[in-house]
């Protein structure tokens, strides 16, 4: 499955890739993703925190292809706090608010060898974008175990919380459950042995 294949604008991310190098993306087996998304008191998304556990499958492997997009803000987010890796090339359409950027290693990976990777998202003030209400990670490949957090500002905290997948092929959500507050505001949801497919948590604010 091509890295743009399961992007609404399918032909927008396609032609960012070809301005970064993609041909590691194969060769990296997805062992563990966990994504943090902090939601402002006006109910917008401040910044994502992600961490990656990555496996060389073969030798050479020396970047992360990173693919983000959204429409409901003016401006991207700066790619912050990295830890074992540092910024590559990046490639953006602003009308489309669709960013590409290479994660790259601090050096190419062995054959079976791991990387933990970490890395922010981080949206400026007074441009944090609603999101859908919703967040959801794509996997073009397997990952075996994906962790998504949703971290609320208890000003302003939302009435239901649900996570989804949509495995690849299908058209409709499928596997929906309900997700209950924690004492901090938050909720999280795991996936075992997920993909190809999107997965995610979505929200409804009181009314």
């Amino acid at each position: 499955m091509p890295i743009d294949a399961l992007w609404a604008r399918r032909d927008r991310v396609a032609d960012l890739l070809t301005k970064v190098d993609t041909t590691s993306d194969v060769k990296l087996g997805r062992i563990s993703q966990h994504d943090r998304i902090e939601i402002a008191a006006d109910g917008g998304q401040r910044s994502i925190w992600v961490r990656q556990i990555l496996r060389a499958e073969q030798d050479g492997p020396d970047r992360w292809a990173l693919v983000f997009e959204t429409e409901e803000s003016d401006v991207l987010p700066e790619v912050a706090n990295l830890r074992n890796c540092h910024l590559g090339r990046v490639a953006e359409d602003t009308d489309a608010n669709i960013m590409v950027a290479e994660m790259m290693f601090d050096r190419p990976l062995a054959r079976g060898e791991t990387i933990i990777m970490e890395y922010e998202l981080v949206f400026p003030d007074g441009h944090y974008p609603a999101g859908n209400n919703s967040f959801a990670r794509k996997f073009r490949l397997p990952v075996r175990e994906y962790v998504i957090e949703v971290r609320f500002d208890q000003s302003n905290l939302p009435a239901r919380c649900q996570q989804y997948s949509l495995p690849a092929g299908d058209e409709t959500p499928s596997r929906r459950r309900n997700l209950t507050l924690d004492n901090a505001g938050g909720v999280h949801a795991v996936a075992l042995g997920f993909g190809p497919g999107v997965f995610g948590v979505r929200w409804e604010w009181p009314k």
